[in-house]
């Protein structure tokens, strides 16, 4: 047993009370920071602008500072990337971090010194969940090797004297060198930049190694144990448990995790017990972390210099619209968040939605994006629900869902109702049929959404969901032809328009007609 593991144990413990102490007064803790982040900024540029040194409370910030997302800030962003200092934090940012732009198309944001500090604290929390479900995991994972399937290492000059890259290879460079002997796929294979390459050697080292932990988006980490499997010769049911017998903990991130559960599951024998743990960090910052096995939600970290704001969703974009804060929020509502953090950002707005679980400690669960919001018909459901509404379909029909996306199917001749169209690309298509599973998503949907509820009430006001399979390798060709394959990339959840739909059905039929 190396050394090492217990040391870094005992320090875990430091994060562990750190993260205890901030749950039970989430209040006061979000009010420190607030004080902290406005005493920092106060005579930057923005500060003065916005005169953030009269900001003493929540209230005050969002008299002060409008809501901005990455368009507003970008002129802003723009003068930090140039070189100018103290343009909404003290000093010069030296990094950026791209954004996936899964959505909104690739982004620029700053990655102070303290956003590092702040991003590495929560790193290391990820591991205070392992510690929790079983004191001395964390040193057992240590006693093999750990898997962080992230963004090249190798990061680019920006041209005035900074470093960008993905966030997940920004991260990797801050792991101490003490611990770069535990790090897979080890640091030559991580400076690679084409990604399937870097896949196919990772998958090729790790096929040998003792690996214990791995962190990475599901839909690409399944192609990963896919070749994995494929390169020792095993089939997928069980073959993990071969090839890596002491394998501990999964900690999945971008996306909702139900839909992929049982196709991982089937990686391991039964018996072998894997531990799944959520995480949400974003290029604006370290949002939250999964420290409790089956939870119910992330712990939001209240004092990691980042201070929240929540507006409702069903207000999003409407005059007079509530900015709230931790101290006025409420169990099972979606919010929009917004974000005031130590890389100078004020009132960011990155597109994200979250409902929260629990409010001591203070829970939340990632819901989608406000973009991925479906209310073609008046139903207004949100992209969690369809997550949700996937995973109980696959569960219920025995399928097995490599990837999905979901758009509206708006009336036509002979179809005088709209609905919603489900492109899926089935690893197992439902034994019962795809009706079965269509009935199955909108027993789901009706069960969470009253609005979706009442418009299918009788088949009055929309039709069942109708769901399209396409072949094997669709998503990632479509991800392929939009630029977007890598580590930080992910399939939308869903969108009020036809534009993924579309794109993908299209793709799907040039791949059929060559085949």
């Amino acid at each position: 047993m190396n050394l090492l593991g217990p040391i870094a144990t005992m320090y875990l413990r430091r994060i562990e009370r750190w993260l205890r102490r901030a749950a039970e007064d989430p209040v006061r803790a979000q009010q420190r920071v607030l004080e902290r982040l406005v005493g920092r900024a106060a005579g930057t540029w923005f500060g003065r602008a916005h005169d953030l040194a009269s900001v003493s409370s929540p209230a005050d910030l969002a008299r002060a500072v409008p809501i901005g997302d990455h368009a507003a800030w970008l002129p802003l962003i723009e003068r930090m990337w140039q070189g100018e200092p103290d343009v909404s934090w003290p000093g010069r940012v030296r990094t950026f971090a791209r954004t996936s732009g899964t959505t909104a198309g690739d982004k620029r944001i700053p990655v102070t010194r303290d956003l590092k500090r702040s991003n590495f604290r929560g790193g290391l929390a990820v591991f205070t969940g392992c510690e929790r479900v079983e004191r001395g995991l964390f040193t057992r994972i240590l006693d093999g090797q750990l898997l962080l399937l992230g963004a090249t290492v190798a990061l680019d000059p920006t041209g005035h004297g900074g470093r960008v890259g993905h966030l997940s290879g920004i991260s990797a460079n801050w792991i101490p060198k003490i611990f770069r002997r535990w790090y897979e796929p080890g640091w030559a294979i991580a400076r690679l930049k084409d990604w399937p390459q870097r896949i196919e050697a990772t998958a090729r080292r790790i096929a040998g190694v003792d690996l214990r932990f791995v962190t990475g988006i599901p839909s690409w980490t399944k192609v990963l144990f896919d070749r994995v499997c494929e390169l020792r010769g095993l089939a997928p049911e069980g073959g993990l448990s071969e090839v890596w017998p002491n394998f501990l903990v999964y900690v999945h991130w971008g996306t909702n995790f139900d839909p992929y559960r049982s196709a991982f599951e089937r990686y391991f024998r039964p018996g072998h017990k894997v531990i799944y743990l959520d995480s949400y960090s974003a290029s604006e910052g370290f949002i939250a972390t999964q420290v409790e096995a089956g939870a119910g939600g992330m712990d939001l970290f209240v004092e990691n210099g980042l201070f929240f704001e929540f507006v409702p969703l069903e207000e999003w974009g409407k005059p007079g619209a509530r900015r709230l804060w931790i101290g006025q929020v409420e169990t099972g509502v979606p919010y929009c968040l917004l974000v005031s953090s130590n890389a100078g950002l004020w009132g960011y707005d990155f597109g994200d939605v979250v409902r929260f679980t629990s409010l001591k400690p203070p829970r939340i669960v990632f819901a989608g994006r406000h973009e991925e919001y479906m209310n073609a018909f008046g139903e207004h459901v949100v992209g969690e629900q369809i997550s949700a509404a996937v995973a109980h379909a696959a569960d219920s029909t025995a399928a097995r869902v490599r990837a999905f996306t979901v758009g509206p199917r708006f009336p036509a001749a002979g179809r005088p109702l709209g609905g919603h169209e489900v492109v899926v690309e089935f690893e197992r298509p439902p034994a019962a049929g795809l009706h079965e599973f269509a009935a199955a998503m909108d027993r789901a949907l009706a069960a969470a959404n009253n609005s979706y509820a009442d418009k299918r009430r009788g088949n009055l006001g929309m039709t069942p969901p109708h769901v399209v399979p396409v072949p094997t390798g669709t998503f990632h060709a479509w991800l392929e032809e939009r630029g977007r394959v890598g580590a930080q990339y992910k399939v939308p959840v869903c969108a009020d328009d036809r534009r993924y739909v579309d794109e993908l059905l299209k793709t799907a039929a040039a791949r059929t007609a060559a085949s």
